[in-house]
């Protein structure tokens, strides 16, 4: 008996796929992948979005940041409540509210730190300051609206005003230089105000200034001597003083033989050290040579005896930027102006102050910065407290039409 085994017979190779066949294949397939990976990439930048909101903004936003805007919210709202207090104006009280809130109009724009806000935002109505719980209700713009707020209701506005104040000179202590700049200018015309509105109405005016204005912290120990012993900060050949370089009547300090100390922060305290002694100077020749003498002599040496002391604090400072605390010669060259009219021109020679201490709170930093921004307020308390009009930011040139984004 035979057998017989049957053998599949292979499949046949089909060889390769052709071209035409794949590719429509390959196309879909990239497709596909290429779809899943959008896919993903949305939902991690979706992730990414939210995990970047909420908080984020707000703690990523600067100390200086922070205190500008602070310091806006409060000059608009100030500004609102003075222009409502003001009555239409109907008396010298209240002209002089209407100027506040002007200038604190000008402080808020002043204050915008960058053009991002909307002009909508800027610009639109602001609700008054309700400080004393009567805000806008019965007062301008009402039949039989008074003249002039009574002291009661002028109260809440000194006090926010001072505050408003006092919050800013201590800012400036911390913030970055143009912001501490603005900010000290801004508290001392606030503390201006405060005094001029608490002097028309009889009323006590809350405590904005201090032996160091704008320190933070060491209001409990705070003097009026600036720090005469202290060590000087990293400075080579500290002590020794034969490398330092020369200030006021000598080389211009702040050069390269400085050191460590930083040329413009130098610069910027020799300009307030020979603007001190310059005014002193000046002062002494008006007592000589001007026929007021006779009648202004005492006051002239009050002024002559004031800036040669603020002059000596000053020198105090120069070890901490590794200078040496010696103090000008006394010699500065007048124009000749100033000569044929002394009297009338040491008015205009006050008027530099403010600027020179603004600029010294923008360069400097810690007690010197502290000490800066306590002179910008006093002198401009001096220049301004009985003056016709108040600056909005005493020392700085600029004004809101100036800026980009108003």
């Amino acid at each position: 008996m035979t057998s017989s085994t049957v053998v599949d017979a292979p499949l046949e190779n089909p060889g390769p796929e052709p071209a035409p066949a794949r590719w429509p294949r390959r196309l879909g397939a990239g497709a596909r992948r290429l779809v899943l990976f959008l896919a993903l990439g949305a939902v991690i930048l979706s992730l990414g979005l939210v995990a970047g909101t909420g908080d984020a903004t707000e703690r990523s936003r600067s100390f200086s940041q922070i205190a500008l805007a602070e310091a806006r919210n409060s000059a608009r709202a100030l500004s609102a409540e003075a222009g409502v207090l003001a009555a239409e104006g109907k008396n010298p009280e209240a002209v002089e509210l209407l100027a506040q809130a002007e200038g604190l109009r000008s402080q808020a724009a002043l204050l915008t730190s960058t053009g991002r806000e909307p002009a909508a935002a800027r610009h639109t109505f602001v609700e008054p300051l309700d400080v004393s719980g009567t805000a806008g209700k019965g007062r301008a713009g009402s039949p039989g609206a008074p003249e002039a707020p009574d002291a009661k209701d002028l109260e809440p506005y000194v006090r926010a005003l001072a505050a408003s104040a006092k919050a800013n000179l201590q800012a400036a202590w911390r913030a970055d230089a143009g912001t501490a700049r603005l900010l000290a200018a801004t508290g001392a015309a606030q503390q201006v105000w405060a005094a001029r509105t608490a002097g028309l109405y009889g009323l006590t005016l809350p405590e904005t200034n201090g032996p160091r204005t704008g320190d933070p912290v060491a209001a409990s120990d705070a003097t009026d001597e600036p720090a005469k012993e202290k060590k000087l900060p990293n400075c080579p050949d500290a002590g020794a003083g034969g490398n330092a370089v020369e200030t006021a009547a000598g080389t211009p300090s702040g050069g390269a033989s400085a050191g460590s100390a930083a040329p413009d922060a130098a610069a910027a305290l020799k300009a307030a050290i020979d603007a001190e002694f310059g005014a002193a100077y000046a002062y002494e020749v008006a007592l000589a040579q001007d026929p007021s003498a006779v009648t202004l002599g005492e006051q002239w040496q009050t002024r002559m005896s004031a800036h040669e002391s603020r002059g000596t604090d000053a020198v105090a400072y120069l070890p901490d930027l590794c200078l040496p605390a010696v103090a000008p010669v006394a010699a500065y060259r007048l124009d000749a102006g100033f000569l044929r009219n002394p009297a009338g021109a040491l008015p205009a020679l006050e008027q530099q102050f403010p600027a020179v201490y603004a600029d010294l709170v923008a360069l400097s930093e810690g007690d010197l910065r502290g000490w800066a921004i306590g002179r910008l307020a006093a002198v401009s308390a001096e220049l301004y407290l009985q003056a016709d009009t108040v600056p909005a930011t005493p020392g700085l040139d600029a004004v809101p039409e100036d800026l980009p984004w108003n």
